[in-house]
């Protein structure tokens, strides 16, 4: 086993321990440990090497961390959790795909890289509210769904401008934009809906359900449709 899956075993075992022990140190210290490999890695490759499984999922796992403690979920529920998203790292490959250099311009790591985790974002809550809904338990799971539409505003702007510089147009018609284009309004339809006196009741399922929608945005749409996203 080389040395980041030495790392990520000791993540895992960090989380399983927290949950167990409802231990706040041993959960913040699994977040340590997984950020400093993240960022180890960004300064081996130059880049955040965040368009790979690996890194991919232990950002997720950073954010799903960051987020639990934020909102005070339960800990036991969140180190458990944490430690079977970061146990397939165990299992993955660690190297990452040259990425072309005629597209690794800085607007293309602004643009993938706040989509990525505006992703992590809008996941982390779905998990939470979903957790939320079932145990009764209030949490204001609609937190990180604001900052996840503000990332991904902020993507889908940098999208539009790296477009326009490469290929000279602002909006180009393929599944990739056309769905993300209809998930920013479904995302802005879940923060408005905080404030509808019958909607907020199913307030925890549509962020669920955005959740969902959001994973088969960064995984299925490519696969099924193709398009200049699946590069």
């Amino acid at each position: 086993m080389d040395n980041l899956k030495l790392i990520s075993l000791g993540a895992l075992l960090l989380s399983l321990l927290g949950g167990a022990f409802e231990s706040s140190s041993l959960l913040a210290a699994a977040f340590v440990t997984t950020s400093g490999l993240l960022v180890y890695r960004c300064f081996e490759f130059g880049y955040p090497p965040i368009f790979d499984g690996f890194d991919t999922l232990l950002l997720f796992v950073i954010t799903f961390l960051g987020v639990a403690h934020i909102l005070k979920v339960d800990k036991r529920f969140t180190g458990f959790l944490s430690a079977i998203f970061l146990f397939p790292l165990l299992f993955m490959p660690t190297r990452v795909s040259e990425i072309p250099p005629v597209i690794r311009t800085p607007l293309f790591f602004l643009h993938v890289g706040s989509a990525i985790l505006s992703y992590a974002l809008f996941i982390s809550a779905g998990i939470v509210s979903i957790w939320s809904q079932v145990t009764k338990k209030e949490i204001e799971s609609l937190n990180p769904v604001r900052w996840g539409v503000a990332l991904f505003t902020l993507s889908l702007f940098f999208g539009t401008l790296w477009a326009f510089l490469s290929w000279g147009e602002l909006f180009m018609v393929e599944p990739k934009s056309l769905f993300s284009l209809f998930f920013w309004f479904f995302s802005l339809f879940v923060l408005h809906s905080a404030f509808d006196d019958k909607l907020k009741n199913y307030l925890n399922w549509l962020i669920f359900l955005n959740a969902l929608i959001v994973v088969f945005l960064f995984l299925g749409v490519n696969f099924i449709f193709g398009g200049t996203h699946a590069f």
